[in-house]
């Protein structure tokens, strides 16, 4: 498995408009709104290439973070060789919002991490 690059942070917000704000206010650029898991969304970018996408959320639902992404170059691979060393691997999947090949695993401690192959 080859990581490539960060791809993107993901959090949850209760307020999509008010957290599209902040990120423009602290020089994030707005690059698309869109729908994602059913959920209206947000992708913003900095001017040297961190991603971050918001999907807007209810309080109940846990707004915060959600998992950091890296690009890889195979998820096919990166699979079979988490698998190998004995984590439970989800995918890989096509996630038809985002169009592209994805691959979920959790860390020690619970939290996501994504791995989205590079097209």
């Amino acid at each position: 498995m080859k990581l490539l690059d960060i791809d993107h942070i993901h959090f949850f917000a209760t307020d999509l408009d008010e957290a599209v704000r902040f990120y423009e206010d602290i020089g994030f650029r707005l690059v698309q709104r869109f729908e994602h898991g059913g959920r209206e969304a947000a992708q913003l970018r900095s001017e040297f290439g961190v991603t971050v996408d918001i999907n807007e959320t209810r309080a109940a639902d846990n707004p915060g973070y959600s998992h950091f992404s890296v690009l890889v170059d195979d998820v096919g691979e990166a699979s079979r060789e988490l698998e190998g060393k004995g984590y439970r691997v989800d995918g890989p999947t096509y996630n038809e919002d985002t169009k592209r090949h994805i691959i979920t695993v959790r860390d020690p401690n619970g939290f996501l991490v994504q791995m989205v192959q590079k097209e």
